[in-house]
């Protein structure tokens, strides 16, 4: 006897404008069709009220992947009229959704593998399913652990050092610190060797409440880590940056009030330009517990793979 199994997502408003999962032309440059919207998510008004981004809202969807994760798509004219684009996923740490930091074939080699086929190839050692991922490093001078397993900690001392990075503590917990101690940023002590896993970012976006302000005026696309002052909430951000005519990225200064405003009290940007990618797992129609990984993002068709990421995975 042969039992079916299909994972269906729920959208409030069931329907977003990208991706269309069952889409299978290759090729094609999809239509960029923004339909009309006139109820606005929660965590989108955040946005608009609070991080002073926002020139015109044009659309928005939520979509909830499983208890405790949700993903939402937000297209948007800035302040200059350019067009953006946001995936943004909210992980309530209290459920049974973990972030799970995965390497490039589930081994601890120094090569680069797309987020969607790294999610996997580590989906078995996740212990659940991993339901989303977004990208991490894509060169080796960033320090990440996997599984216990220190496979890459940065040495370069002095107070000009401020990675951030992101941890999962062996009892599960998620901690955001400072790899180093600076003038700017006070360094916390920590174990590292009671860190399961550990990526690290290129820079911070806020520290312990408060923004930070970034010399830097590049428009890109970015990926960003951030987390709420009780740690109870992790935010996963991709902002598109690829093609100018669907979404021209954002700065450093407008993705820090973004973090912010949707409740982040430490946040940092994980890595920018092609490498920012998001995944979201899918079954096949049809099939009996076959899954792919689609990216829900508009990464450019060249986009280059990562060294690491983290998978959002909900336990069995």
């Amino acid at each position: 006897m042969c039992v079916l199994f299909l994972i269906s997502f729920v959208s409030c408003k069931k329907r977003d404008d990208y991706p269309k999962f069952d889409d299978k032309k290759e090729g094609l440059v999809p239509e960029d069709v923004i339909p009309p919207d006139d109820k606005i998510e929660k965590i989108t008004q955040k946005i608009m009220d609070q991080a002073d981004v926002v020139g015109v809202f044009q659309m928005d969807s939520t979509v909830s992947l499983a208890d405790g994760l949700e993903r939402t798509h937000i297209r948007f004219l800035n302040k200059l009229n350019q067009p953006t684009s946001i995936q943004i996923l909210e992980i309530d740490l209290k459920k049974k959704i973990v972030p799970y930091v995965m390497s490039s074939f589930d081994d601890h080699l120094y090569v680069a593998q797309p987020v969607s086929d790294m999610a996997k190839y580590n989906e078995i050692s996740s212990g659940g399913e991993i339901l989303a991922a977004i990208n991490g490093a894509t060169t080796a001078t960033y320090s990440y652990i996997k599984n216990g397993r220190k496979i890459n900690i940065s040495t370069t001392s002095g107070k000009e050092k401020t990675r951030p990075f992101f941890a999962v503590q062996s009892d599960g917990a998620a901690y955001i610190g400072n790899c180093f101690d600076t003038l700017q940023f006070n360094f916390e002590p920590y174990d590292i060797n009671k860190f399961k896993g550990l990526i690290s970012g290129t820079g911070w976006l806020q520290y312990r409440g408060g923004v930070i302000v970034s010399t830097s005026a590049v428009v890109q696309a970015n990926t960003a880590l951030g987390l709420s002052s009780d740690r109870s909430t992790l935010y996963a951000v991709v902002v598109d940056g690829a093609n100018s005519s669907f979404s021209v990225g954002v700065t450093f200064n407008d993705l820090a009030r973004i973090m912010k405003a949707i409740g982040s009290y430490d946040a940092f940007v994980v890595n920018s330009g092609a490498a920012s990618v998001m995944a979201q797992r899918q079954l096949s129609a049809g099939s009996v517990g076959l899954a792919s990984w689609n990216v829900v993002n508009r990464p450019p068709v060249s986009m280059i793979g990562s060294l690491n990421g983290v998978g959002f995975v909900k336990m069995k």
